[in-house]
């Protein structure tokens, strides 16, 4: 659990060596609409990280450039400089996490240095700003004559908005006050600041506030932040202020995050779910904003209980496994996600343990709403055209900026036999199946601890229709005789249940054969 915060080391924020027991790990790459995300270069942060790797810089010198990213953009060499949108909360988390343990070279003293922050301390600012805004619930510093693209209105709009929805309507709990050094009226600070054409802004905790007077249980190990904003959204993808809009939904969520203790404290949260989470939280409060969009896709065969892939993307999972609860309304999806945020707070249960406690509030199970989710993003099938359970809002809007998404394998015909593996912990397989009367689908399990469901989806048109196969378990089979001579398309839909562990330490896989006769 977070340490209180006993004394200043080299900086003035919040305590960092304690923030290693996070476990969170990150990568940045995003891809813009329509392109494969292997094709996209890696952000600034990324860059850099494998500059260390490689040996071509030092740690200290690595710590230092990104330092440079979040204080001083221009002075980043121009090799690890990226025009890949990137956010940097858990980026600087992590920095903030490897200083104290870097010694005191030249560069690392720079690096602590540049993330001082002198007033209402916010890491990654230095300095006054000479304009202050200041609304119902948050304090933003900011310099008028710098903001582009703009206006400082639109900053107060998004930031308003973001906290009458997720913690006004869905009731969230808000974020902390600082114990120490909290803005006129306890509001929540906020600063504009030059973060450079690929930053769109961070959230950095401050110190620990120990239990959030907002929650109804004693959280031990809430912390107080701050947030930074880009001064420029001119030059990210889409409009302006759909960007800004986006980003202030996304951050204020992690200002929730850090607010329950669930960044820094018990239960090792996966990025995935930090970003992830907070990525689909953009659809809930700003539903038209649509920023997302540059973040498709995720890669569907690696499991969720051990995503290392840049985290973003996978919001799509989020909203799909979600969405027919109702979005952007109170006890709608966003209810699944708060619960999974408080089982961490109060120390319940975490990763994948805390996701199912938010399904299980449904009715529904973890496995079974990974598995429909499994289907709707086959074909991402317009709500107006086909059965509720098997749409997804957007659909179409997700497939026209991104394309579609197609099958890992496909049996070419009758008689036909393919074997692949799948990892455990909710990762799937989509296997194009032959359009023909009678056919006799057989999916047998081969080896490993998976639980594997199968569906057959067929899209005619712009419906899809779904033929459950069954549950293939150790040595069982599922078998299912189906039709489908009518369909334009039809796929296996093959998912990995299996839940090895809350949090997975490895990927373990399951083998299987699936064949059609």
């Amino acid at each position: 659990m977070f340490s209180p915060f006993a004394r200043r080391v080299a900086v003035s924020f919040l305590a960092v060596a304690t923030i290693g027991a996070s476990g969170l790990s990150q990568s940045w790459p995003v891809a813009s609409a329509g392109t494969p995300a292997a094709s996209v270069r890696a952000a600034t942060p990324e860059l850099i990280e494998r500059a260390v790797r490689g040996g071509d810089i030092t740690e200290g010198r690595g710590a230092l450039f990104l330092a440079w990213a979040f204080t001083a953009p221009a002075r980043v060499p121009a090799a690890y400089v990226s025009d890949t949108p990137w956010s940097g909360t858990l980026p600087l988390l992590r920095l903030m996490q490897r200083l104290p343990t870097l010694g005191r070279s030249p560069a690392v003293r720079a690096a602590r240095a540049a993330l001082r922050a002198p007033t209402f301390p916010c890491p990654g600012t230095s300095g006054s700003l000479p304009n202050v805004k200041s609304t119902k619930h948050f304090y933003i510093q900011y310099k008028a004559s710098a903001l582009q693209a703009l206006s400082i209105a639109s900053y107060a709009g998004a930031l308003e908005t973001a906290w009458k929805t997720e913690i006004g309507r869905f009731r969230w709990a808000k974020p902390p006050k600082d114990p120490v050094a909290s803005p006129p009226g306890g509001r929540y600070a906020v600063r504009i600041e030059n973060l450079g054409a690929g930053l769109y802004g961070y959230v950095a905790g401050t110190r620990v506030a120990g239990d959030n007077p907002a929650t109804a249980w004693n959280d031990k190990d809430a912390i107080a932040s701050c947030m930074v904003l880009n001064r420029n959204y001119g030059p990210f993808p889409g409009a302006p202020i759909d960007a800004l809009r986006a980003t202030a939904a996304h951050e204020f969520n992690h200002s929730i995050q850090f607010g329950y203790g669930a960044l820094t404290g018990f239960g090792k949260v996966r990025s995935v779910m930090v970003e992830g989470l907070a990525t689909a939280m953009e659809d809930e409060v700003f539903d038209s904003s649509d920023d997302s969009y540059n973040y498709l896709w995720p890669e569907f065969t690696t499991p969720m209980g051990k995503y290392k892939e840049s985290p973003y993307p996978y919001w799509v999972v989020f909203r799909a496994m979600s969405e027919r609860y109702g979005t952007g309304e109170r006890n709608g999806s966003e209810a699944i996600f708060q619960v999974f945020w408080e089982q961490i707070s109060k120390g319940k249960s975490t990763n994948l343990a805390a996701l199912a406690k938010g399904f299980k509030t449904k009715g529904t199970t973890l496995a079974a709403a990974y598995h429909n989710a499994a289907i709707r993003l086959r074909f991402l099938s317009d709500c107006s055209q086909t059965k509720p359970k098997f749409c997804l809002e957007e659909g179409p809007a997700y497939r026209f900026a991104a394309g579609g998404n197609h099958d890992h394998a496909s049996l070419a015909g009758t008689p036909s036999t393919l074997s692949r593996s799948i990892p455990n912990d909710l990762a799937l397989n989509w296997i194009g199946v032959p359009t023909a009367a009678g056919l006799e689908l057989t999916v047998t399990h081969d080896g490993g601890k998976g639980i594997l469901r199968v569906s057959v989806a067929c899209l005619t048109g712009s419906e899809v229709t779904v033929r459950q196969v069954g549950t293939a378990t150790r040595s069982d089979d599922a078998v299912r005789s189906v039709d489908t001579s009518a369909c334009d398309e039809a796929s296996a839909v093959i998912s990995n249940v299996k839940q090895t562990s809350p949090t997975p330490t490895s990927i373990t896989r399951t083998d299987y054969s699936v064949s059609v006769a």
